[in-house]
């Protein structure tokens, strides 16, 4: 049986996006059409919050390519993004570090509030102040649908 890899959701204006496992080039590509239709149907602004569970791997060398091209793809369509890296510490910097490299490279660092975080409940209060809606409301749905 094939283990999903990814997981979305759209709760008040924020789509949210669950890696189960690194993605490969058609999921990448799933997952941005999903977005783009999102985005279309409902105009900014609009927050991603893309979660990466403890489980998944650190992507190899090709997967960190597309990933990279997908942000560079994904960034103008939302006015903030999210990053949620569960997991012990050393998941979460190792993780953390792929990310912030994925910026430097795709240079996208400072054109929108990009953030990572260990935990759902530490984006609650940005979700609040940026899109005026019940932050921690939304992450409890979002966890009910298993997407962070």
């Amino acid at each position: 049986m094939a283990t999903t890899v990814y997981k979305t959701a759209l709760i008040d204006r924020v789509f949210f996006l669950r890696w189960e496992s690194p993605p490969n080039r058609e999921d990448i590509q799933a997952v941005f059409e999903e977005m783009r239709e999102t985005h279309e149907r409902l105009k900014p602004p609009l927050v991603l919050v893309a979660s990466l569970s403890s489980r998944s791997a650190v992507p190899n060398s090709e997967q960190r390519n597309n990933l990279s091209a997908f942000q560079s793809d994904a960034r103008p369509l939302f006015t903030e993004i999210h990053a949620i890296v569960e997991g012990n510490d050393l998941q979460y910097n190792l993780q953390r570090v792929i990310i912030a490299g994925i910026n430097i490279i795709t240079r996208t660092h400072e054109e929108t509030l990009q953030r990572v975080h260990q935990r759902a409940e530490q984006v609650a209060p940005l979700l609040t102040h940026s899109l005026g809606v019940d932050g921690p409301k939304v992450i409890e749905e979002a966890r009910k649908r298993g997407v962070v």
